[in-house]
Order: C-alpha cells, then sequence, then structure tokens
C-alpha cells in the first residue's frame, strides 16, 4: 500500500511540474507559455529565432525588443484571425500579436503576451486579456453563441507560430550543414 502512495504522490508531482508544450484556451485564459526542447546553445538558437523574424518580415514580424542571446519580443500580425458569417458575407478580423521568445541550453520559453483584434475595413481596435477569457463564457461554463471558432483561432496562432519557428530553424540547420 505505501509503494502505491508514493508512486501516486510521484506522478502527482511530476505532473505539476510539468510544462505545457501546446497552448490551450480555457475560461481562466489562454496558457501562459510553452516550452520547446530544441537542440543546440541559447545564443544560436536566439540567432536563429532572429532569423526567422527576418524571413517574416513580409507578413510584418518585428523585433520590438532583445536581450541579446537571452530573450526576444516578436510583434507581428495575422490576416482572417477570426472570421465568422455576419448577414450572409464572411468578416474577418486582423489579429496582432505580441510574443517572447527566451533561449536557454537546449529549449527554448515562447510566451503569449499580447493580441489586439480589427475587424477588416474598420478602426476599432479590440484589446483581449489573455488571462481571462470568461467573456467568450455563460455562467454555465459553454461558450456563448457565435464563439465557437474563438478557442481553436487563438490556440492554432499560438501554436503555429511555434510550430513556424521550429520548422524554420531545422530547415536553416540543414541547409547550413548542422
Amino acid at each position: 500500500m505505501k509503494v502505491k502512495a508514493l508512486l501516486l504522490m510521484a506522478f502527482i508531482s511530476a505532473s505539476t511540474f510539468a510544462q505545457d508544450t501546446e497552448f490551450k484556451f480555457s475560461k481562466e485564459g489562454l496558457t501562459d507559455f510553452i516550452v520547446t526542447t530544441y537542440e543546440g546553445s541559447a545564443k544560436d538558437t536566439y540567432n536563429l529565432a532572429l532569423a526567422w523574424v527576418k524571413e517574416n518580415s513580409k507578413k510584418g514580424y518585428k523585433v520590438v525588443s532583445s536581450v541579446e542571446g537571452e530573450k526576444i519580443t516578436v510583434e507581428g500580425g495575422k490576416e482572417n484571425f477570426l472570421c465568422s458569417k455576419a448577414g450572409g458575407t464572411n468578416v474577418c478580423t486582423y489579429g496582432t500579436f505580441t510574443i517572447e521568445i527566451s533561449f536557454k541550453e537546449g529549449k527554448f520559453k515562447f510566451e503569449a503576451v499580447g493580441l489586439t483584434e480589427k475587424p477588416n475595413n474598420s478602426t476599432t481596435t479590440v484589446t483581449h486579456d489573455l488571462n481571462d477569457f470568461s467573456e467568450y463564457y455563460n455562467k454555465d461554463g459553454s461558450l456563448k453563441k457565435y464563439k465557437d471558432d474563438v478557442p481553436a483561432a487563438y490556440e492554432s496562432l499560438f501554436n503555429d507560430l511555434n510550430k513556424s519557428l521550429v520548422t524554420f530553424m531545422d530547415k536553416k540547420k540543414k541547409a547550413d550543414g548542422w
């Protein structure tokens, strides 16, 4: 019995300290950050991430702050971030995101820092609190009507950015003969 209790405590401890590898949307907000294992020094991974931002500058990606070899803050945009049907037509928004990427030996932390949304052909900008999505939920915990696409839009935006970064770094390393 003692062995089972010890194993249960070990499992609970391990799962408590496990780091997320994908962003998840919930009423309490978006996952704060994910950690991606990536072979290489912090400096090399930092330089590859800078090259990724430069490669995506056509999409409006730019470094807004950096600490050499340690961290970069990136801002960018996504066309058709969230689309919904209204009056028989598709109405889409443009999302502007801010992410922070911190580097350590063999891994990096990818943090969703901010998101604003602007309907196409509009001057109104909505800033979202990534730590509280209660506005999208009914009191019974279900998603509000017409908000079905919201969780997937948030998750895919930030998860796809992380995947894009990893894919770019892998291709760059291979091209450079690493």
